[in-house]
């Protein structure tokens, strides 16, 4: 890939060779995606201009005891001096007691910092709602960022892209979800039984486990450790049925995970696959309006790689 241009002398125009990856990273996103982007970008400056305001107030405040207290700034903006609190230098008046702007300007970089930090981490969380997909959220260095710095969206879009490695979005999140799906619902190897295909149903074992402490009183109550195998069981009979992205625990009616029912099949929001029913052993059961839906599920979700590898 060519990202670079040459200018008179044969001098590579590497700024040139970085806005070319930028736009056409930001041609993979929406006119939607930058919207919110831009949106969130603004309201951001927003309050870091306010911010900026008040730093500068209490940082003109602070000069005026720069020859008694001989503090510096660090890069980040923040007060550093020796004996930040206890200095008093053995004088008798009561100035220990005055108002000092240190602290607040110190406050102030924090505030910067946290700003930053949520700006990107929202910008990364849109994308991993919108598209299903995981991208790790960005480390913002709190000892570097200054103050009056301005971010740009186009940063974090560029660290969705890089992540998804030149796939689509829908690509990544299929795989994600996939990956989720194997090792949150595989049975584990010392499971008697593996997941079937059996006519218009597939059976699932072992995927969730109730609560001990509410069996003794006939109660099914999932194990908060087993939440997120469900939720991925759900995602992935999404996926595997209607072919849609966005299957969660949501899409069983009138289910209630501190009170599951294991004698009756609950229905679903799903066209493909019609019913789920549990079992006390944590075995799982998804019913399909034909057996040929339940075949179509079982290889989009490549259960029947798994199974003949198992073979």
């Amino acid at each position: 890939m060519q990202t670079t241009s040459t200018r008179a002398g044969n001098t590579p125009d590497l700024l040139s060779g970085i806005l070319n990856i930028e736009v056409r990273n930001m041609d993979k996103i929406t006119e939607q995606d930058r919207l919110y982007c831009k949106q969130q970008q603004d309201l951001l400056y927003k309050t870091l201009d306010q911010i900026d305001h008040w730093y500068a107030i209490f940082k003109e405040e602070a000069e005026q005891y720069q020859e008694e207290r001989k503090f510096h700034y660090e890069e980040n903006g923040k007060v550093s001096m020796r004996n930040f609190y206890s200095y008093h230098n053995g004088r008798e008046d009561y100035s220990h007691n005055e108002f000092k702007p240190f602290d607040i300007l110190n406050d102030m970089v924090d505030k910067n910092r946290n700003a930053n930090a949520n700006f990107a981490n929202r910008i990364i969380a849109y994308f991993n709602r919108t598209y299903n997909v995981s991208v790790p959220e960005q480390a913002i260095d709190g000892k570097t960022l200054r103050m009056g710095f301005r971010p740009v969206y186009e940063t974090y879009v560029d660290a969705v892209i890089e992540h998804l490695g030149g796939k689509s979005f829908r690509e990544t999140a299929v795989e994600e979800l996939l990956a989720r799906f194997a090792k949150n619902v595989h049975p584990s190897c010392w499971c008697k039984t593996k997941i079937e295909l059996k006519k218009d149903k597939i059976v699932f074992p072992e995927v969730i486990r109730f609560d001990d402490f509410y069996l003794q009183y006939n109660e099914c109550k999932i194990s908060y450790n087993y939440d997120v195998n469900l939720e991925n069981l759900c995602a992935g009979i999404a996926y595997g049925a209607d072919d849609a992205l966005c299957g969660s625990s949501d899409m069983i009616i009138h289910f209630n995970r501190n009170d599951v029912s294991v004698n009756d099949w609950y229905d679903l929001t799903t066209t493909n696959a019609e019913q789920i029913k549990f079992y006390k052993n944590g075995r799982i059961d998804v019913k399909f309006k034909d057996s040929a839906a339940a075949e179509s599920c079982f290889k989009r979700l490549r259960l029947d790689e798994t199974t003949s590898k198992e073979n």
